[in-house]
């Protein structure tokens, strides 16, 4: 886990990183990811194709619906972006142009869309890593989260009225803004400063969304964390966890940095794993009362 190369690169700090994915109806999926890094950065992705309002099949896309191809082309978009520095323009452009060609090819034959149907929407949510800053990028209910020994921190709000990270999960709120190529959208975007060690999740609902609460995903990051020896173990860990409750396609793609190795991440985590356990997952206080205890340090970067 412990990166060897030079020391005085503090990108170099990066320890691993990868993504957790699967499908409830295989090779037909409409989640997405995208992950990479470089000498200077790194970048973890997920996108949540919208298969309600994009449920239109195109022929000469395979038949597959606007979802499905709109998380593809948008994550084909971000890995150009980082691949290309930016160098023609900021992220939304990038993920404009790849909307573009969407369009372009798509024919004008399939199932109709209602009148709340758009043409390729995804959410998209985005985390970029230079140095010590991180950049999150983001749009629809899909989420950016920094995991340290305080806890699990959502960095990105949702697109949802009246909703948050809590009361959501059981109102299901509408979505008020996702990328699409039939409507104008906003990619937020929001920068900030972290110190090491920490750990950088981007997530699509399907992993946290069915869980009782917030804390629970907080709960089962940092049981996998512990229980496991090394990132591979991790990964396959927290796959098999994930299949076996979620109700939909998921993705979760995470970047680890400032770790000696993984022992020393998993010393790093035992305190506030025993610490969720036994203050929310083992209680018998009313759900309501532990997020409004969690919900402050939670909630701590949201603006």
């Amino acid at each position: 886990m412990k990166n060897k190369n030079n020391k005085q690169n503090k990108p170099d700090k990066l320890n691993s990183i990868f993504c957790v994915h699967g499908e409830m109806v295989p090779n037909n999926g409409e989640d997405c990811y995208y992950f990479g890094a470089n000498s200077s950065s790194a970048i973890i992705s997920v996108f949540d194709g919208c298969g309600g309002i994009g449920s239109k099949r195109y022929n000469n896309f395979s038949g597959k619906t606007g979802a499905y191809i709109a998380s593809r082309a948008v994550a084909g978009a971000v890995k150009a972006w980082f691949d290309e520095n930016g160098k023609a323009g900021n992220i939304k452009e990038y993920i404009q142009w790849s909307l573009r060609i969407c369009n372009k090819f798509a024919d004008s034959t399939g199932r109709i869309m209602g009148s709340l149907g758009k043409s390729f929407p995804t959410t998209a949510a985005i985390i970029h890593t230079q140095s010590d800053s991180a950049t999150c990028y983001w749009a629809g209910d899909s989420r950016c989260f920094m995991l340290n020994s305080l806890g699990l921190h959502q960095l990105s709000t949702d697109d949802i009225d009246g909703e948050d990270a809590f009361s959501n999960i059981t109102s299901d709120g509408v979505l008020t803004n996702v990328i699409c190529s039939s409507s104008d959208f906003t990619v937020h975007e929001k920068k900030f400063n972290f110190k090491y060690p920490c750990i950088f999740i981007t997530s699509s609902d399907g992993c946290f969304g069915y869980l009782p609460s917030p804390m629970d995903f907080e709960f089962l990051l940092t049981k996998a964390i512990i229980s496991c020896d090394n990132s591979k173990a991790l990964k396959e860990y927290l796959n098999n966890c994930i299949k076996e409750y979620t109700g939909d396609d998921y993705t979760l793609c995470i970047s680890v940095f400032g770790f000696d190795s993984y022992t020393h991440m998993k010393e790093y985590f035992i305190d506030r794993c025993t610490y969720v356990k036994n203050t929310f997952i083992d209680s018998d206080m009313p759900l309501e009362d532990k997020w409004n205890i969690y919900k402050g340090e939670y909630s701590k970067y949201l603006s």
